[in-house]
Order: structure tokens, then sequence, then C-alpha cells
């Protein structure tokens, strides 16, 4: 009698359980390197969006319009792609952006957006007084610890 050549079903069960017991550890360290890499993501654009807010006060002598939240209606989007003077100030993928209708916002990782207030007259409530620009930038984690540009 010839022996047949392959796999039990025993065999392939018991590959598949050692292959999800492997995943199963795998996936929640997997997860917390994905956070931790939205949350430099995030850190980084906050970064950025300062950056180009110092570039479009050096051409316009101001930080923002209003001392209202710039990035809830799309006036930080718009202020920060005009093409007047010396901008685009920051180039923004469909990626990072949350559009509603005709406003486009700069969305964070997580699909919020992020939170910028100016301080036009040196005296805002928005801006904190332990922050040493003149505008606030914040997003919210799913957590609900806050990322900012002034910690």
């Amino acid at each position: 009698m010839r022996k047949k050549k392959g796999f039990t079903l025993i065999e392939l069960l018991v590959v598949l359980s050692i292959i999800a017991v492997i995943v199963g550890f795998l996936f929640p360290a997997i997860k917390k390197v994905k956070e931790q890499a939205r949350k430099a993501r995030a850190s980084a654009m906050i970064e950025a969006i300062g950056m180009a807010l110092h570039a479009y006060r050096a051409d316009w002598g101001i930080f923002g319009p209003s001392e209202s939240e710039l990035n809830a209606d799309g006036t930080l989007y718009k202020m920060l792609t005009t093409t007047k003077y010396n901008g685009p100030y920051m180039e923004l993928r469909n990626q990072d952006l949350n559009i509603n209708g005709s406003n486009k916002r700069i969305a964070d990782p997580w699909g919020g957006i992020y939170s910028v207030y100016t301080d036009i007259d040196g005296g805002s409530n928005n801006v904190p007084p332990n922050n040493k620009h003149s505008f606030d930038i914040s997003c919210t984690l799913p957590d609900g610890t806050t990322l900012n540009n002034w910690d």
C-alpha cells in the first residue's frame, strides 16, 4: 500500500492555531506602534501649521483675520494655501483635509480637526498665557488628552 503525500486535518489545525496565537500577541503591539505614529504625525503637523502661520505673518503682518477658531470654517485652509505674496505657505494632501461642503479644514490623524486660535491684539483669552507663540494649535486624541504647540 502506497502512502499519500499531504497534511492531515489535525496538522493543519495545529498550524492555524499557532498562527492565531502569534497574531494575538502581535496585534496589540502593532496597534500601540500605530497610535504612537499618529501622535508623532499630529505633533509634526502642529509644528508645520505653526511654521506656516509664521511665514503668513511675515508676509501679511498678522497671524490671522480674527481670534475666532480659524480651522472650523475653512479660513485656515484659505490662508495657508493662498497664492498671493509668497504663498502657498503649506501644501496639503486630500488625506490631510476634512472636507465639509465648500469648507476645507486641516484634519488630524484621527479624523477630527486641529483647533487654531490666533491672538491678534496681544490679549486673547483663547491663547493660553504660558504659550510663547501668538497662536494656539491643538488636537484632541481619542483618549481625551490634548496635543498642542505650547507643551
